[in-house]
C-alpha cells in the first residue's frame, strides 16, 4: 500500500479562474516519508508567496488507488489546486479521474517548492510553466516582452477564457470587455519576463505563440 508523504514546507495556493482558496498545515518525518512514498505530495499552508508555477491538463487522466486513504489523498490534493476530480470504486481499487482544462497557478515561497510542485504536477501528466525561474535552471526558457498594448477580438467565450488565463499566468497586464458577439482582450508586458518549460518542444510552441501574439522573444536552450 502506497501513501503520500506530507512535507513540512508550506505554500500558499492561488487558483486563477476559481475562487478556491484552501489552507492546510501538515508535518512529517522526512526519513519516514521517504520509506512511505517514492514521491511526496507537497504540503499546503499559508505563507508569503513570491514565485509562480502554472499547470494544466486538458484531457482526463486516471490514477488507480488500492486503498480509500490513498484515493482520498489524491482527491484532496487535486481538488485543492483547482482540478476537476471524479472517483469510481471498482471493489479492489478506486479510480481517481482528473483534469484541469484552463491554466491554474500555484504561488510559492521558495525555489525548492517550485521544483517540488513542478515535479509533482509533471508526474501527474500535467503541462507546467515556471514564471521567472531561477537563473540556474537547466530547462529551456523563453524571454518575452510587449511594450505597446495590443487588443485581440475573441468570438469564442471558452477561447477567450483560455487566452486571458494564459496572459495572466505569464504576468501580463490584461483588461477584457464583452461586446455582445465578441470579447476584447487588451494586454501588455512592458518588462522582460521569462518562462521555464519542461521540454524544447514546449518551449518552441510557447515562443511561436508569443511571436504570433506580437511579443518580442528570446529562446535559450
Amino acid at each position: 500500500m502506497k501513501y503520500f508523504a506530507l512535507l513540512t514546507i508550506g505554500i500558499a495556493v492561488i487558483v486563477f479562474a476559481s475562487n478556491l482558496r484552501a489552507r492546510q498545515t501538515t508535518t512529517a518525518n522526512p526519513a519516514a516519508a521517504a520509506q512511505q512514498s517514492k514521491q511526496a505530495t507537497p504540503a499546503i499552508k499559508a505563507s508569503a508567496p513570491a514565485k509562480k508555477v502554472g499547470f494544466r491538463l486538458t484531457d482526463w487522466k486516471t490514477i488507480h488507488s488500492h486503498s480509500s486513504a490513498e484515493a482520498q489523498q489524491h482527491i484532496s490534493t487535486l481538488m485543492k489546486i483547482g482540478c476537476e476530480v471524479k472517483s469510481e470504486n471498482h471493489g479492489n481499487h478506486i479510480d481517481v479521474r482528473y483534469r484541469c482544462v484552463n491554466w491554474k497557478t500555484l504561488k510559492l515561497a521558495t525555489d525548492q517548492l517550485v521544483n517540488q510542485w513542478t515535479t509533482w504536477c509533471e508526474s501527474k501528466g500535467m503541462e507546467t510553466v515556471v514564471v521567472n525561474p531561477p537563473a540556474t535552471t537547466k530547462k529551456p526558457t523563453v524571454r518575452f516582452r510587449l511594450l505597446a498594448k495590443k487588443t485581440v477580438h475573441l468570438h469564442d467565450p471558452d477561447q477567450a477564457q483560455q487566452v486571458i488565463a494564459t496572459l495572466k499566468l505569464i504576468g501580463c497586464q490584461v483588461a477584457s470587455n464583452s461586446h455582445g458577439n465578441h470579447i476584447d482582450a487588451t494586454f501588455s508586458c512592458p518588462s522582460w519576463s521569462t518562462i521555464e518549460l519542461s521540454t524544447e518542444e514546449k518551449a518552441h510552441s510557447w515562443q511561436k505563440w508569443l511571436d504570433e501574439s506580437g511579443f518580442e522573444t528570446e529562446h535559450t536552450h
